[in-house]
């Protein structure tokens, strides 16, 4: 039984050793000793060149897209939403135009539904989109009341 344990240690320490010095050959220079990077520094520049342009490609489009939401709004269609409201997360109610009469209808998540017909039309002011500055000072304000 001994024998079976000083070997079981002999193998433990030979393999051991052996991965010793497999990993201290992987991590040695031919030239100095000193350890090398498995990553160099052109690679370290060629990631960080990538993360930036994705970074500025996302600015860019975001940029963009908020542009031309403005354009959509601008379209003269047959049909025109004049305003819409969330009733819960899928309901809603809104108004719109078609052939110079206005409609308020109810949509749920499986029909729509005329709701009222409007003899005269509804005079709906167009608000412009608040900015964050302004709805910040919105809330802040009533924070403060």
């Amino acid at each position: 039984m001994n024998d079976r344990k000083n070997n079981l240690r002999l193998y433990a320490a030979s393999a051991t050793s052996v991965m010793l010095a497999v990993t201290a050959e992987s991590h040695a220079s031919p030239g100095d000793g000193a350890p090398t990077l498995p990553i160099g520094s052109s690679e370290l520049l060629n990631v960080g060149g990538g993360l930036i342009f994705v970074v500025l490609a996302i600015i860019v489009l975001g940029i963009v897209y908020a542009r031309t939401q403005g354009l959509r709004a601008g379209t003269n269609g047959v049909i025109n939403v004049i305003a819409t409201q969330a009733l819960g997360p899928k309901e809603r109610i809104a108004i719109i135009e078609i052939a110079d009469q206005q409609l308020l209808i109810g949509m749920t998540a499986s029909s729509v539904r005329t709701l009222h017909v409007f003899e005269h039309p509804v005079a709906i002011t167009p608000e412009e989109p608040a900015s964050f500055s302004g709805r910040l000072k919105k809330f802040m304000r009533s924070d403060d009341e």
